[in-house]
């Protein structure tokens, strides 16, 4: 779709800053990426996408805010969504929810 409109792709992930780390709560603690792992991700879709795309990596515990921000100034935003277990989904808003609330720009969710 960038390709064919002339755009670019741009890849961002938030890591938690205690991503890869070991969690006392209920849930597994959340894998850290590197640009690398997004890369390797990316070129297993699409080879060429990976090389012409641009991956960013930040540290931050607001994803949400974090995501919002760095998509100021593109067209649209593409997430993924991941289900919550029963508890986080009766008292949280799920992190895309989360990124809805706050987006500048149309945000497309796929479902995992």
């Amino acid at each position: 779709m960038a390709k064919d409109g002339g755009g670019k792709l741009t890849f961002i992930h938030v890591n938690e800053p205690h991503a890869g780390e070991m969690s006392m709560m209920m849930d597994a603690p959340p894998p850290k990426f590197s640009e690398s792992d997004i890369y390797e991700r990316v070129s297993a879709v699409n080879e060429t996408s990976a090389n012409d795309c641009t991956i960013t990596i930040i540290s931050s515990d607001s994803i949400p805010r974090t995501i919002s921000k760095a998509a100021l100034g593109h067209d649209i935003l593409i997430l993924g969504h991941r289900k919550q277990n029963y508890f986080k989904k009766n008292f949280f808003d799920s992190i895309d929810e989360g990124i809805l609330n706050k987006a500048n720009c149309p945000v497309l969710v796929v479902p995992k």
